[in-house]
């Protein structure tokens, strides 16, 4: 025990040495480093650390045992030698320390009474505290580490350039003013051709007029997707890939100089050859429409210039040749923008849908994203919880991994098999944040070479940054989901589990009448309401509002929405969505849970045992460690006499309790109708606990009383005294009997008084 606390205490005094000397070097040596060089040092160390705990000591671990296996030390036998008097000594401690350690545990014995003698309970509430440890501290440092790099001016960064190219402003048009196919040219002219140059000077990157800090990277990019034949009308569309001489003549007739004009014949040529393979990888994808799903890899596609100038000829030289024409279904308007200030991209894409009516329906995607975020330029704070969350994450496999080597079937168990998942979408997160890394640096470099006519696509390491945040988002549910296991220890996630357990069939069966009811119901207000309603023109759209007010959200659905097919038939729809589906079906539904959570309630009561609480397990499994806590001056108790004596003090106490031990006499006979009155078996578990509790208060001041004696006295011959008359220990299993009962007498004492 002293060797162990003096290597504690050598420890300490050379990691305060360390330190010292550190701080004396950095603040007296002279030299400052910057931020990114200083943060770039602690990651380095901290990688170095890493790959030292994960890689180099497991190898080095390998030699050794290889080193041991084939060439095997000889064993060493010390002679035998008389005891000296420093051995004496060491041997006498040994004994002082021996006392110590039983007297420690007997104390710990003090708390313990017959309701912690369920062994099985106890050894579930020891998994369940270790399940806590472990996914707790994982939660809340997977939590901390989402709330310091999520950042909060990707959100309003969205919302304003989305505001900025919708409506209309002083200098240019909004895409929502555009109601022609045949003005689609001219809003590219103001809003993304002028108002992208006007700030910009002879040899600087074009900036925006209404932010100047936004620069457009690379050039504009136009695409459309055409149609074979225009008089299909709503059907599903057959997007053409032919290809096509300017004007879209035919037939298509490959030249000897199409190589050297390849501007010219663009876009009449479909872009779909042009891909690479991470493009299909990543932006095979439709975007959905207001009429139809349009193909990203698909279309003809046209590039503006970097300049105002040279932009214009590309629009007059598509409006001479007529680009757009009846044809035209959808025209896509990619580009993106940079902010310098925030570190933020900008991926816009602006669609217009042609109509078989003649006017377009216009939209505005834009996807704001962080894609330059290394660890130099993070902030101290983000650093910091991204250091615990991989330090906090290793040891979590380290326990998955002994876990499951030693005890494989485990994995049966479908929280074990969720554990395995959260460790494998955490090696996903990381994959796809250095795939992204790497996108972003190539993209970099292509940006910095890049032409003058060259479309610098944005867009793939974006579509990784949204898969990396759809997956942080489902480690987070699951690891949420995790801790449902650990909460177990309560009771009423206890209950609220039985009644899950017991009510799913009917709970199901209810959910599923209503969700027929209010599938008709949508159905039938789609159709006789949808062409005049932008909340019910759709399937879904008119199910999620329909929800949405079954919960209380009725601000979005007016009365007069449901009243274009006549006003009897929209009061009675309108009855059936406020009282058939919200008050009888939506009631039912409740009613029927809460039905089940009261017999579960019940059945709960009914088998309740006389057992100890999880926080009454901590309470004793971590007793040292309160101890600790107590030990402080703010928790230590001080003797406060009040101007008495001790024995009045003594007496006043002993008062107090006899005063409240009649209270619940009183309280057990009927006088007040609080407490319930005792039965025989809590009677004789007390009665239990009280013999205990004597017996082991007498064992430890047995132990006191021998340490005082090794203290003052001859340690040999104090020792010898102690192991002689060393009592033995209670018996937990005896048989006990209520207080009044007289003792049973063996056949000794009844020969003996005979």
């Amino acid at each position: 025990m002293r060797v162990k606390k003096a290597h504690w205490a050598m420890f300490a005094i050379t990691v305060a040495i360390i330190i010292c000397c550190m701080i004396a070097i950095a603040v007296f040596a002279g030299f400052k480093h910057e931020d990114v060089k200083f943060k770039t040092m602690l990651v380095s160390m901290v990688i170095v650390l890493i790959f030292q705990y994960l890689i180099a000591d497991p190898i080095k671990f390998v030699i050794l045992s290889l080193d041991r296996m084939l060439w095997p030390p000889r064993i060493y036998i010390p002679p035998r030698s008389d005891k000296d008097e420093k051995d004496e000594k060491q041997e006498k401690e040994d004994r002082r320390d021996f006392l110590k350690q039983r007297l420690s545990s007997q104390r710990s014995n003090l708390m313990l009474s017959s309701r912690y003698r369920n062994w099985s309970l106890n050894e579930q509430y020891k998994m369940i505290a270790l399940d806590l440890f472990t996914y707790g501290q994982y939660f809340l440092c997977l939590m901390c580490l989402v709330l310091v790099t999520r950042d909060q001016t990707l959100y309003h960064n969205t919302r304003s350039i989305t505001d900025l190219l919708m409506y209309n402003h002083t200098d240019y048009t909004g895409l929502k003013e555009v109601y022609f196919l045949n003005q689609l040219f001219d809003f590219i002219e103001s809003t993304l051709v002028i108002a992208f140059n006007s700030n910009s000077t002879k040899g600087s990157a074009p900036g925006w007029v209404h932010a100047e800090q936004s620069v457009l990277l690379g050039v504009i990019r136009l695409r459309q997707l055409r149609v074979d034949n225009p008089e299909i009308g709503l059907e599903t569309p057959k997007f053409s890939e032919m290809h096509y001489m300017p004007d879209w003549q035919l037939p298509y007739r490959k030249l000897h100089y199409a190589d050297k004009y390849w501007r010219i014949y663009e876009p009449w040529i479909p872009v779909k050859l042009s891909f690479e393979f991470l493009d299909a990888l990543l932006l095979n994808f439709n975007h959905v429409g207001s009429l139809n799903s349009y193909p990203e890899l698909a279309g003809y596609v046209s590039l503006l210039a970097r300049s105002a100038a040279n932009s214009m000829k590309v629009i007059d030289y598509l409006i001479e040749y007529h680009w757009l024409t009846l044809n035209t279904s959808a025209v896509f308007i990619d580009f993106t923008l940079y902010n310098v200030d925030v570190n933020l991209f900008s991926i816009c894409t602006l669609r217009v849908e042609k109509t078989p009516f003649g006017g377009i329906v216009p939209d505005v995607q834009v996807e704001s994203a962080k894609l330059l975020e290394d660890v130099d330029q993070m902030p101290y704070t983000g650093l910091l919880a991204l250091l615990i969350y991989v330090v906090v994450f290793i040891l979590f496999s380290q326990t998955l991994a002994v876990k499951l080597w030693y005890e494989p079937h485990l994995l049966k168990s479908i929280w074990n098999k969720l554990d395995l998942f959260i460790f494998l979408v955490n090696l996903m997160v990381m994959v796809l944040v250095v795939l992204r890394e790497s996108l972003v640096a190539s993209m970099m470099k292509k940006v910095e070479g890049a032409s003058k006519m060259e479309f610098i696509d944005f867009r793939r390491p974006s579509r990784l940054h949204q898969f990396t945040t759809i997956t942080i988002g489902i480690l987070i549910c699951i690891t949420t989901l995790r801790l449902w296991r650990v909460l177990q220890f309560s009771s009423v996630f206890q209950l609220f589990t039985r009644t899950l357990y017991s009510a799913w069939a009917a709970v199901a069966s209810t959910a599923i009448a209503i969700v027929i009811f209010l599938i008709g119901f949508c159905f039938a207000v789609v159709t006789i309401n949808g062409n005049n309603s932008s909340n019910f023109n759709d399937f879904v759209k008119s199910m999620v509002m329909c929800m949405c007010f079954s919960f209380g959200f009725s601000a979005q659905v007016k009365p007069s929405e449901l009243f274009h097919g006549g006003k009897w038939l929209g009061i009675l729809l309108y009855g059936v969505l406020a009282f058939v589906i919200i008050v009888l079906l939506i009631n039912v539904f409740v009613s029927l849970i809460n039905d089940y959570f009261t017999l579960a309630k019940t059945i709960r009561d009914a088998e309740k045992e006389n057992r100890i609480s999880f926080f009454e397990f901590l309470h004793v499994e971590f007793s040292g460690l309160c101890g600790c806590f107590h030990k402080l001056p703010c928790f230590r108790r001080n003797y406060v006499r009040r101007g008495r004596t001790v024995a009045e003090n003594v007496s006043r106490k002993l008062d107090s309790m006899d005063r409240r031990r009649a209270m619940r006499e009183r309280q057990r006979q009927g006088y007040y109708q609080v407490a319930s009155p005792e039965t025989a078996e809590d009677a004789l578990l007390a009665y239990k606990d009280r013999g205990e509790k004597l017996v082991n208060v007498g064992n430890v001041l047995s132990t006191q009383l021998i340490l005082l004696n090794m203290y003052l006295f001859d340690d040999d011959v104090v020792w010898q005294q102690a192991q002689q008359a060393q009592p033995e220990a209670p018996d937990p299993e005896a048989d006990w009997e209520p207080e009044g009962t007289p003792p049973k007498k063996n056949r000794s004492q009844d020969e003996a008084e005979a």
